[in-house]
């Protein structure tokens, strides 16, 4: 998400992730901190969502549109992502024109004409089979050394973003 944005040239972004306390918004903000950092002429901030959810991403965005928000945010989640939209159409603004949001998990609702998120796919089912598979490998030899996968995501592209230059 960091890499995106900054590929499509914002120089002022944040991040909105879910609860505090969820490892999830966590790593998340990690991630996109560390990518951020080798961009020195980016500036960037963060906040957290009471949960993950539509009514949390919406309260949130509009907290932030009330004082000085960034050019374009990526939100731990497409729900809250969705909730951040409302907040911003409510402000009579244009979501990919007037400030950008990206999303994760490609959620049905996100392919909505209504809400045309841009976002990033991860292959779920690639990951759940590749669990099982490990799982079924760790049961037939107990002395099996731990493996980590990493999975390819995508960005879907849609319309809450400006185009790339």
């Amino acid at each position: 998400a960091a890499r995106e944005l900054v590929a499509r040239g914002y120089s002022n972004v944040g991040y909105l992730g879910g609860p505090t306390d969820a490892t999830s918004a966590q790593d998340r903000l990690r991630g996109f901190q560390e990518e951020i950092a080798r961009h020195p002429s980016v500036s960037t901030s963060h906040s957290f969502a009471g949960a993950y959810s539509f009514e949390a991403g919406r309260a949130e965005m509009l907290r932030l549109l009330a004082g000085d928000p960034a050019e374009a945010y990526f939100c731990g989640d497409d729900v809250l992502s969705i909730g951040a939209l409302s907040a911003i159409q409510d402000h009579n603004m244009e979501p990919g024109h007037d400030i950008g949001i990206i999303g994760l998990n490609d959620m049905e609702m996100s392919r909505w004409e209504n809400i045309n998120l841009t976002t990033i796919h991860q292959p779920i089912k690639q990951i759940i089979q590749s669990s099982v598979n490990l799982l079924e490998e760790m049961l037939d030899d107990p002395d099996r050394y731990p493996e980590a996968r990493i999975f390819p995501c995508q960005v879907i592209e849609r319309g809450t973003l400006r185009p790339r230059p």
